[in-house]
């Protein structure tokens, strides 16, 4: 009957998706740094790699630098959806089981959601705490047909 909520899937993507786009930018400014050495043939005498496919090894570090890059930001991207989908289950959630207009979340307390919530009538409850039951049906202990106080 109600929409499981997934808080920790968003999390774990946003994390990954700065930690392999933080890698990624990396390895491509690395190299991007080499493959200008070896095209102004600084390290012609020095290198640690003086072979003749420096270039294309340098040309290919850009490339996996790049593709991880992409990687992160493709994590990041999914993280974004996958807060909206969560976004959109607390608000199914609470509407469906208690008729409310919007749920305006302040800060999660572990699966509990502190959040101002906006009654059909133009009521606002504000700091409203709302559990979550491992099916998503959510639990509000205050009085909602109550007017709130000021």
């Amino acid at each position: 009957m109600y929409a499981p909520i997934d808080l920790q899937t968003s999390l774990v993507a946003q994390g990954m998706g700065v930690l392999l786009a933080i890698i990624g930018l990396a390895v491509v400014a690395h190299g991007m740094w080499r493959r200008k050495r070896y095209r102004a043939h600084l390290d012609d005498q020095d290198a640690r790699y003086a072979g003749p496919d420096r270039l294309k090894d340098a040309t290919r570090e850009i490339v996996a630098g790049a593709a991880v890059l992409v990687l992160g930001v493709a994590a990041l991207a999914f993280a974004v959806f996958e807060s909206n989908a969560s976004d959109q289950a607390v608000q199914d959630n609470v509407a469906a089981k208690y008729g409310v207009e919007s749920v305006v979340g302040k800060e999660w307390i572990g699966n509990a959601l502190k959040a101002d919530v906006a009654m059909p009538d133009g009521t606002v409850h504000h700091d409203v705490l709302i559990t979550f039951a491992d099916s998503g049906e959510p639990q509000i202990s205050r009085d909602l047909t109550e007017t709130p106080s000021p």
